[in-house]
């Protein structure tokens, strides 16, 4: 019997000497980690952040989206009761739309993480095209689509859902087409949040927490993966016009004027990384 007590204090001797080493030299400890924020602005005061955002200015190329906008115009883009108001109005002397956004160009931009914007559309109608998208901030292939865009959010007209899309190259300069992505119904008259996670080989959609899209490296069939960079932030209401430019515009031409200004407004724009707790 006493040989036996003794065998069973050893091996719990042992025992205690094994895991104290496992834990202290810990080769299979898992690292606790968690969504750590790391981004955020809830647009708080008169003003955005010149920390984080600057007005879109014009380019001596102009697209569809950017076609209107009037850069630094504060009613345009107006920060007031914590959130931002982005917004395209109608100017009757010219007959046609100027339209508000910013960008975090040169001033925030991540790699991989978890993107969320809170947003609801307080005026809408036709010819109105909000967006919350991303674009490379140092691309690593040049030109588009070769440098890829990811748009979080895209609305048309009165719509009572988003788009969602990817833009990528299969080749130099030829888009993969048809460009991944889904749509998603939304509550109209409500907040709703979009975002996105962006990983090493996925980026997942969401919208209202819930996924809606994921679009993985290995199913692009050897196409460019141009996301292992970062990328920056574009907040925008751009807006078609009459069909004076000869622009087809995706949501269609402005047929009437009345229901103008159109406007997004943004409750928050937040940012987290993967980290360890």
């Amino acid at each position: 019997m006493k040989d036996v007590v003794k065998s069973m204090v050893l091996l719990l001797f042992v025992s205690v000497i094994f895991f104290a080493c496992q834990k202290e030299n810990g080769p299979d400890e898992e690292v606790p980690m968690n969504w750590q924020l790391v981004f955020s602005d809830e647009f708080e005061g008169g003003a955005y952040k010149n920390e984080n955002w600057e007005s879109y200015q014009t380019q001596p190329w102009s697209s569809a989206w950017n076609k209107y906008v009037v850069p630094n115009d504060a009613s345009l883009a107006e920060v007031k009761d914590g959130a931002l108001h982005l917004r395209a109005r109608w100017n009757s002397q010219t007959d046609l739309p100027e339209t508000g956004a910013i960008q975090s160009l040169g001033k925030y931009s991540f790699k991989y993480g978890k993107f969320e914007v809170k947003a609801k559309f307080s005026r809408s109608g036709q010819g109105g095209w909000p967006a919350i998208w991303l674009m490379p901030q140092n691309p690593v292939y040049k030109g588009w689509p070769n440098g890829g865009e990811i748009d979080v959010m895209e609305r048309l007209n009165n719509d009572a859902f988003v788009y969602q899309v990817i833009h990528q190259s299969v080749s130099d300069g030829k888009a993969l087409q048809p460009a991944p992505g889904t749509t998603a119904n939304i509550n109209r008259a409500e907040y709703n949040t979009y975002g996105i996670i962006k990983s090493e080989n996925s980026i997942e959609f969401l919208v209202n927490g819930k996924t809606t899209f994921t679009h993985k490296k290995n199913t692009v069939n050897g196409a460019m993966w141009p996301f292992e960079t970062d990328f920056y932030i574009i907040l925008n209401y751009a807006c078609a016009d009459k069909g004076s430019s000869g622009i087809d515009f995706w949501p269609g031409a402005v047929t009437d004027t009345k229901d103008f200004p159109y406007e997004m407004v943004i409750d928050y724009v937040k940012v987290w990384e993967w980290k360890e707790i």
